[in-house]
């Protein structure tokens, strides 16, 4: 068992990652500055690279990481309406606005969405770098409306609140939050999950799969060929194919990694879920695809996400457990943020068209929402840190004494602050419902059957 272990700084070499850069010439004793200018890279660990946080030389307490990356939606989107007490939280005004694409001079404004789904907005590397546009973020509507079925973008701008998303809000409120949390690219799903999951998306832009092997045929590393060699323990429990079949190679080898979901609430409740555990719902139910991507009924991924949440809660690991709850990428709708610059990963250009927006990964996409559920999880906390999803990675490379992939999620900021490994709370909290209502799930069904033609 590893329980309040702590931080491990183990040589690179004994978990197989590559040997650590050397310290940077330019910034000796001055970690900050290295971390502005990207000096970290491949092979560092974080006994090199947190030594300007006071957190990473404290205890991790947690042996149990619970990761679920839900799918498109934006800060803005969902928690704009948020309040915690004591605490700022940054949303967007209720009025803000767009420009109308089908008149000129025009606007179209935020406003309340009444519908639980609607099509899916532009999403794709050009679209999202239109959508920013530099950081004017005034390309949501335009993009969004190239779908003739809605010439005005007008979906791009809606948002929900806490009569829509009560247990999303009760869960933000209670536990710690972010309004600094970011996609790590601005692209769509398999490009951020990539980079979750390896630091990197290996140039990939779009979904396609990216490069198994490097230039001389050696396997690419990722988090996983990582743990691996570290002897830590993983699992992906899935409703269907697992995204980690993104990373090709590292899925071929891995095949007793993977578990059917329904086998979560076994282990949870049994007390022997692994020391890094992702839970993945469906994305192939249309409408009701728990994954909460457009057009799926967003009460079917709170329902989803609550019911993980609550095994984690009453779960015998509980005490000795963080379950990380985030969105992969910004899915073409609106957040007034305009995203920071981020380290580049790694020497991988974009694959990108003649058409498509000429751009690099040196931009972090839009922000997205992110809870941490643990009881070293700051009570009623809203951080204001900048992170991605590569800052999660850097979490689990800290604990587990792994050496950093790349340039970014060596570079990148953890969320410290979102915990106090110091001051643990075991209470479990009174959480509001999460509201599935039947008929409304069913008539998103209806409108957008699943690929079978069943939801299933």
């Amino acid at each position: 068992m590893l329980r309040g272990a702590a931080l491990v700084l183990t040589a690179a070499a004994a978990c197989g990652a590559d040997p650590p850069s050397p310290a940077p010439a330019d910034c000796p004793g001055d970690p900050g500055t290295c971390r502005a200018s990207c000096a970290y890279g491949s092979g560092d660990l974080a006994a090199g690279t947190l030594a300007d946080f006071p957190e990473a030389g404290e205890p991790i307490p947690i042996d149990h990481f619970i990761m679920v990356m839900q799918e498109n939606r934006t800060f803005d989107h969902y928690f704009s309406e948020l309040t915690v007490p004591g605490q700022t939280v940054d949303g967007a005004a209720r009025d803000a606005t767009n420009p109308d694409p089908t008149h000129p001079g025009g606007t179209v404004a935020r406003f309340h969405q009444t519908v639980a789904c609607f099509d899916n907005p532009a999403e794709s590397w050009s679209s999202v770098h239109r959508e920013i546009d530099g950081g004017k973020l005034d390309g949501f509507a335009a993009q969004s409306g190239l779908d003739t079925a809605d010439p005005t973008g007008s979906r791009a701008m809606g948002y929900y609140d806490e009569s829509d998303l009560p247990f999303y809000y009760g869960l933000a409120r209670t536990f710690a939050t972010s309004d600094r949390h970011f996609a790590s690219a601005q692209a769509n799903s398999w490009t951020s999950r990539t980079f979750y999951m390896a630091g990197t998306s290996f140039g990939i832009t779009s979904n396609v799969f990216p490069p198994t092997t490097d230039a001389a045929g050696a396997p690419l590393p990722d988090l996983f060929t990582r743990l691996n060699a570290a002897g830590v323990d993983w699992a992906f429990y899935v409703q269907d194919s697992p995204t980690l079949a993104i990373l090709a190679g590292t899925w071929a080898k891995n095949f007793a990694h993977i578990r059917l979901y329904d086998q979560f609430f076994t282990d949870a409740a049994a007390g022997v879920l692994p020391a890094v555990t992702f839970v993945e719902g469906s994305d192939r139910a249309g409408g009701a695809s728990p994954d909460e991507d457009p057009p799926a009924d967003f009460q079917v991924g709170q329902a989803f996400s609550a019911g993980i949440t609550n095994a984690v809660l009453t779960s015998p690991q509980w005490k000795s457990s963080a379950l990380i709850l985030s969105y992969d990428e910004q899915g073409g709708l609106y957040d007034h943020v305009a995203p920071p610059p981020a380290c580049a990963p790694d020497g991988y250009a974009p694959q990108l068209g003649s058409d498509d927006v000429a751009g690099t990964f040196d931009q972090l996409g839009l922000r997205v929402p992110l809870i941490i559920v643990s009881p070293y999880a700051k009570r009623g906390f809203v951080s204001h840190h900048v992170t991605d999803h590569t800052s999660l990675l850097r979490l689990l490379e800290t604990r587990f004494g792994l050496a950093a992939l790349t340039h970014r999620d060596a570079n990148a900021e953890p969320p410290f602050d979102m915990f106090d490994f110091a001051h643990p709370d075991f209470s479990i909290p009174n959480l509001p419902p999460a509201p599935l209502d039947e008929a409304t799930k069913a008539a998103c069904l209806s409108r957008y059957p699943g690929q079978d033609g069943s939801g299933s």
